[in-house]
């Protein structure tokens, strides 16, 4: 398969894996899908601000395929993409 046909293959695939109707808490799409990075339309905010409640969009342990969705996903507003997996992997030290 050449670049551009994996490519739209990706995006449609992509498109497929959330059910857009629905809404969830945040928190229930990250512990769903452990290590991977979510696209979701933010629904409703918490008392600070931050995404609680959103309509999953794709998911997908790869970046860059969430990313290309997230490219071509021009009629949403406001949206997130997170990553659900560990920042920092154990035993490893971040200085600031």
């Amino acid at each position: 398969m050449n670049g551009t046909n994996e490519y739209v293959k990706n995006i449609q695939d992509a498109h497929k894996q959330g059910n857009e109707s629905q809404t969830d808490l945040v928190a229930e799409m990250m512990s769903r899908y452990p290590g991977e990075w979510i696209f979701f339309e933010v629904v409703s905010e918490d008392d600070y601000g931050a995404p609680y409640t959103g309509r999953l969009i794709t998911h997908d342990p790869d970046r860059e395929v969430v990313e290309n969705v997230v490219r071509e996903r021009r009629d949403l507003y406001d949206i997130a993409v997170w990553y659900s997996g560990e920042l920092v992997p154990e035993g490893e030290l971040v200085l600031l």
